[in-house]
């Protein structure tokens, strides 16, 4: 069940942040993309920045911060998923990015944080 709850909750987010990302600009690419048991949440294009943007969402119920272990091991893994992506797609000339979005959701009520360029 809880499973379930967690699920639905991540594809309001997910939904949430499409939107939010689409009214900056943004062209959404893919959603979920999955690399040796790993996925990226989203990958999308600044239309403005002419940057491919991979995107951590991070959904919180309450405001937490992300520890610096974990903010490590995640920055590894996106770099990974990024170099298999573009090496997957011959997207050899394309700037890349890492930014990370934490949605703060509270019942019906949300608060969006967009952190860009996490880490280089």
């Amino acid at each position: 069940m809880q499973k379930i709850i967690n699920a639905g909750r991540k594809e309001i987010a997910e939904n949430i942040v499409c939107k939010y990302l689409r009214n900056k600009n943004y062209i959404i690419v893919e959603k979920n993309f999955e690399c040796k048991k790993e996925i990226i949440d989203l990958i999308a294009y600044d239309e403005q920045t002419k940057e491919l943007v991979f995107i951590s969402l991070k959904l919180c119920f309450l405001p937490n911060q992300l520890n610096r272990k974990e903010t490590i091991e995640k920055q590894e893994i996106l770099k990974n998923i990024a170099k298999y992506y573009n090496y997957e797609y011959g997207l050899y000339d394309i700037p890349v990015r890492f930014d990370m979005i934490r949605l703060f959701l509270n019942n019906s009520v949300y608060k969006l944080k967009h952190i860009k360029r996490v880490f280089c």
